[in-house]
């Protein structure tokens, strides 16, 4: 049974006259006539008297016209709490976003929240992961995308993907699409500094096999980071998201490890000190969301759910 024509029927009572609240509904008198006769059939009973005078309801339309009242005000009580609701998602919020991971994440994040909540309203810092976590422990940051694999102190996490970390070769590299581990103790290596997460992970796995990286150059910055290697000055540790620009212009190659499973977990971390609201809970489904819609297209090269 639909409310419109439990509305109909109270509009109908109301007025006395199918004519007069045809009019007062914008309706023609046949049409309202015919959802009177659905409505009618639906409940099998005659919910009004008819004559030239206008309309009066039966017993039983007297009882159904009760009970249609009721349901209207609490359709239209149900419908007030889902306004209330949307209008509470409003505010500012503040992300955190990695270099990397700001290229999967950060536009679609603005376009769907423009077009589905304007009224909330984004604050975006990019940063090294070390740097954003400092800030969300700090309550700088609403919520932030770091590479954590454990939550960190006073924050609460959820894993968003995990992905692979690649060899960034100049164009026409010789190297191949794989390689060993090896390779990198033994090519020049241009890397962030040892409290970098990409950095952190390739110690960590060429510590594994007694090795260290060939070190010519450490860099603090992904723009300077891909635009040494461009130049020919040496290789960098990096995943897809960082380089897929410059791929697919050919200004850089990459090859994945034969021998080595070197990666790192993306994660969206929350400050346990961040008080919950409506805005805030939005935008981190909204994050889940787009990172869920990533993997499913299958085209970030090393990216995977989470385990």
């Amino acid at each position: 049974m639909e409310t419109r024509r439990l509305e109909y029927f109270v509009r109908i009572v109301d007025a006395g006259s199918i004519s007069r609240a045809a009019q007062d509904l914008g309706l023609a008198q046949p049409a309202l006539s015919q959802q009177l006769a659905i409505l009618e059939q639906d409940v099998k009973a005659q919910l009004l008297h008819r004559s030239r005078q206008g309309v009066t309801p039966t017993a039983a339309g007297r009882q159904f016209y009760r009970q249609a009242q009721i349901i209207l005000r609490q359709v239209a009580e149900a419908r007030s709490l889902v306004t209330a609701a949307e209008e509470s998602l409003a505010g500012t919020v503040s992300v955190g976003f990695p270099n990397s991971a700001a290229a999967i994440l950060c536009l679609p994040l603005i376009a769907r929240l423009n077009a589905e909540h304007p009224q909330i309203e984004l604050q975006i810092t990019e940063g090294y992961s070390a740097v954003l976590t400092d800030m969300a422990q700090k309550g700088q940051l609403d919520m932030s995308v770091l590479y954590q694999e454990t939550p960190p102190p006073g924050m609460t996490i959820t894993g968003l993907w995990i992905e692979d970390l690649l060899l960034v070769s100049p164009p026409g590299s010789a190297l191949g699409n794989r390689v060993p581990l090896d390779t990198v103790a033994r090519v020049p290596m241009i890397v962030p500094s040892p409290a970098n997460s990409t950095r952190i992970a390739l110690d960590k796995c060429l510590g594994q096999r007694g090795l260290s990286a060939n070190v010519a150059l450490q860099a603090d910055s992904l723009v300077t980071l891909k635009k040494a290697v461009q130049q020919g000055m040496g290789h960098t540790i990096l995943p897809w998201p960082a380089v897929a620009e410059e791929v697919e212009k050919n200004l850089l190659s990459v090859a994945s490890f034969a021998d080595a499973s070197l990666h790192r977990t993306v994660a969206l971390c929350t400050p346990d000190a961040v008080p919950p609201s409506p805005a805030r809970d939005k935008v981190a489904a909204t994050i889940r969301a787009i990172a869920a819609d990533a993997l499913v297209t299958g085209r970030n090269l090393g990216m995977r759910p989470p385990a």
